[in-house]
């Protein structure tokens, strides 16, 4: 690849996938200061609903058909499956709603947030057939587009209107617009017209099973914490706990920057059966991982409480030893994803379900337990927990896998 595209790659990348995963704490800002804190409380638990059931919507991810080095499956292919699971997605997302006895405003505002993720995944898999053709660029232009469009759109209507439902729809119609506008004319061109088969698109789900299960218990560990809040505290809690959460959301996110420019490099490590290599770039990504989380630590320490008290207008001083313990967690789950990525790419998904299947009941019963008792302290340190025994869990078994394969046939 010539070497200006890959620059223009990483760089992109890294602007869209900033203002993405920023876009999450300026509608929390917004809604704070607008509509105030027990809207923020709903609006936190709606976006967090809509970030675990969008990975129905998402299934398998963008780093399975990234991967997909032999082409098993056409462009179509990942098309029409993805079609397929957003509609399943969509009708998940109406009967939880309903099964949790949702009032009308709560279901509206949870229906239009999972809406928005929806087309985000939908989008998503034009993506992927837009780094396989190393355009990479392409999605972070993309993103960064949405991302300011979506920002400005909610703080105008909803300085106009004040009403939380009608901003959050505004979002759904902005996602829309700009994918045919913009997602699907850069990707039509160069997606693959191979010959389609509704059998394989039914292959998929069993194929990326494991890679599908893994990405969805993943978003649980990161909010696990704030389901096990919701009925247990006062709305204007789970707001505050949403608001010493975001940063480490915002870390977890901010570690894409790294994962998706190396994606096309590991795969094709593999594929070469250069092993020594292969590991040599995870090291160093998880050292540059952990280098930027002592400067988040340190910068947390210092500047962590009074930047949100400024960001959200409010003041959550008591906060400080929350916030720092969750910011340590996040760092330890994003190295996490990194080492999950590479046995994704070697082939190794199953192990990782059961990784993700233990951290995901750790999260439940130290949450239930530890919240019962202490509250948003105790969500704090059941974070930590489970972030802790999941990367541990992923270094043991990243070592035992390394030390058995041999790429050549893996690949």
């Amino acid at each position: 690849m010539d070497n200006s595209i890959s620059k223009k790659n990483v760089i992109w990348n890294m602007i869209g996938t900033t203002f993405n995963a920023f876009n999450s704490l300026f509608f929390m800002m917004i809604v704070t200061r607008i509509n105030g804190l027990k809207s923020s409380g709903v609006f936190t638990l709606a976006f967090s609903l809509a970030c675990l059931l969008c990975l129905i919507g998402g299934y398998e991810g963008r780093v399975y058909q990234v991967t997909d080095v032999k082409n098993e499956y056409s462009d179509v292919e990942y098309i029409v499956h993805r079609i397929i699971t957003c509609v399943i997605m969509m009708v998940i997302v109406i009967f939880y709603c309903f099964i949790m006895k949702y009032d009308i405003y709560k279901f509206i505002v949870t229906f239009a947030l999972c809406l928005m993720k929806c087309f985000e995944v939908f989008s998503d898999v034009f993506y992927g057939v837009l780094q396989k053709n190393d355009k990479l660029y392409i999605v972070g232009i993309s993103l960064f587009l949405k991302s300011v469009f979506s920002v400005v759109a909610f703080i105008a209507f909803d300085l106009i209107t004040k009403n939380l439902l009608i901003s959050c729809l505004v979002l759904d119609l902005v996602w829309v617009i700009l994918f045919l506008m913009y997602d699907l004319p850069k990707s039509k061109s160069i997606i693959q017209k191979d010959s389609y088969s509704f059998s394989n698109v039914l292959r998929l789900f069993k194929t990326g099973f494991f890679s599908f299960a893994i990405l969805f218990l993943s978003v649980y560990l990161v909010y696990a914490q704030k389901y096990a809040l919701d009925g247990v505290v006062e709305e204007s809690l789970q707001a505050i706990f949403g608001m010493i959460l975001m940063p480490a959301t915002i870390i977890s996110l901010a570690g894409q920057y790294l994962l998706q420019p190396i994606l096309n490099t590991m795969a094709n490590l593999n594929s070469n059966g250069e092993k020594k290599e292969f590991n040599k770039i995870v090291f160093k990504a998880l050292l540059l991982i952990a280098a930027f989380g002592v400067v988040c630590v340190i910068g947390a320490y210092i500047l962590g409480i009074p930047v949100l008290n400024i960001l959200y207008n409010v003041n959550i001083d008591d906060y400080k030893l929350h916030l720092l313990i969750i910011i340590f967690g996040a760092i330890l789950y994003s190295m996490s994803t990194l080492l999950s990525a590479a046995l994704t790419t070697v082939r190794y998904t199953f192990v990782q379900f059961i990784v993700f299947s233990i951290s995901s009941v750790i999260a439940f019963v130290i949450s239930q337990i530890l919240i019962g008792q202490f509250s948003i302290y105790g969500a704090a340190i059941a974070y930590l927990i489970t972030m802790a025994c999941q990367f541990i869990l992923y270094v043991i078994i990243y070592i035992v896998i390394m030390k058995k394969i041999d790429f050549k046939e893996v690949a």
